[in-house]
């Protein structure tokens, strides 16, 4: 189930200097491009400690394959993506007390297979120093659907040393819950609608011949059911759990920084990424990611990078609660918890000739209340830990 807003943050001109600094020979200027990605991710098994049961539990695993294809067509370029995607496993359910009053998970009782289609098209023109792109978008899965369009564009004066961007994407979603009102789960919604306004504007200034700054702020509001209709929160009163329950609305704002330096001497480039997050739900995190580019000859790219993550909870969550709060509202995921992570990550690329190149990577993630900024009292028992690994082949025209 996801939101596709189309929103990102395009690279200026300006501040792709460190990429064609680093470009491998051949490949930089192409008419039209085709690529494809295959992404496996896999969840770590919920620890027998953190288990309801008492015994380990499986959980996701997600196989995605990519498909792009993008060129020239007209006087503007066209881009078109397309992911499918499969995952199956058990995921978290609610957490609850044990005899000691320690939260423990309870998993989704049988494994979940689903399948998802996703399709997203842009077109981008230049009239002068402006390049607007239009973008559209579809996902699909069993129980979910998205519709998405956006816009942006660039500003880069001639011979100026800045470049800025700006831009607006609005989802439509639509949510049917498998058995939603049915026998097993009359407590389940059988449908419903949300939809999202994201909105950013940045800046890229060139600080000198090695050097990009980069700074973005974007804000998102969501309107709607922005509850999930699988989990469930447990309330120790009536010693049961009942369909978790979010607020119909929720502002975000974003605020990112972004540098880039080229050593030439070394035939690297080194990446400091900064984000910060803070929402209505009074969750607020940060966000720091180092990488480095390191050219091997003429041939290889390899990039290692390491990134730090740290977030509050939402003002509604607990583990599980003693009673029923007074707005109705309870959530015990763990993606609205207070906690921390580490990830690492290595991204190899190789040319094999002006056209082919083939590539891959490997991220290891961890998440734990240790990692947070302030003292978590009290952990979640179904965070998080996975390895995912990729596979690429490009080739250019």
């Amino acid at each position: 189930m996801r939101v596709q807003l189309n929103m990102t943050f395009r690279t200026p001109k300006l501040s792709a200097l460190t990429s064609a600094a680093l470009a491998i020979p051949g490949l930089a200027h192409a008419e039209l491009q085709t690529d494809y990605l295959y992404s496996h991710y896999a969840e770590g098994d919920l620890p027998a400690g953190n288990s309801a049961s008492g015994s380990a539990s499986e959980r996701y695993t997600i196989d995605s394959h990519l498909f792009r294809v993008g060129g020239n067509l007209g006087a503007g370029d066209a881009n078109l993506n397309l992911t499918l995607e499969t995952m199956s496993g058990a995921s978290p359910w609610w957490v609850q007390p044990d005899a000691n009053g320690k939260p423990v998970q309870v998993m989704s009782g049988a494994s979940i297979d689903e399948e998802r289609v996703d399709i997203e098209a842009s077109y981008g023109m230049q009239f002068g120093p402006i390049e607007p792109v239009f973008k559209a978008g579809y996902s699909s899965e069993e129980d979910y659907q998205s519709v998405n369009v956006g816009v942006e564009a660039q500003y880069t004066p001639e011979g100026g040393v800045y470049s800025a961007s700006a831009g607006i994407g609005y989802s439509d979603d639509r949510i049917e819950p498998t058995d939603g009102g049915s026998a097993k789960y009359p407590d389940r919604i059988r449908s419903a609608d949300k939809n999202s306004l994201t909105a950013y504007a940045g800046l890229s200034w060139i600080i000198d011949a090695q050097t990009v700054l980069q700074t973005v702020f974007s804000y998102s509001l969501h309107d709607g059911y922005l509850t999930d209709p699988y989990k469930r929160a447990y309330f120790v009163s009536v010693a049961n759990a009942v369909p978790e329950s979010r607020p119909d609305g929720r502002q975000s704002w974003t605020l990112s920084a972004r540098w880039r330096h080229y050593l030439p001497a070394l035939a690297a480039a080194v990446h400091v990424d900064y984000r910060y997050f803070q929402d209505d739900w009074e969750i607020e995190s940060h966000t720091v990611d180092l990488s480095w580019q390191q050219r091997l000859g003429e041939t290889w790219l390899v990039s290692p990078s390491l990134r730090w993550y740290s977030q509050s909870q939402a003002y509604f969550y607990a583990p599980y609660y003693a009673d029923f709060r007074e707005d109705g509202f309870a959530s015990s995921d763990y993606r609205l918890s207070p906690f921390g992570a580490l990830s690492a990550r290595l991204d190899v690329r190789k040319s094999l000739d002006q056209h082919w190149e083939v590539g891959g990577g490997v991220e290891v993630y961890d998440a734990s209340a240790s990692y947070a900024i302030r003292p978590v009292d009290v952990e979640n028992p179904g965070l998080v830990e996975y390895y995912s690994v990729q596979a690429r082949v490009n080739y250019r025209f």
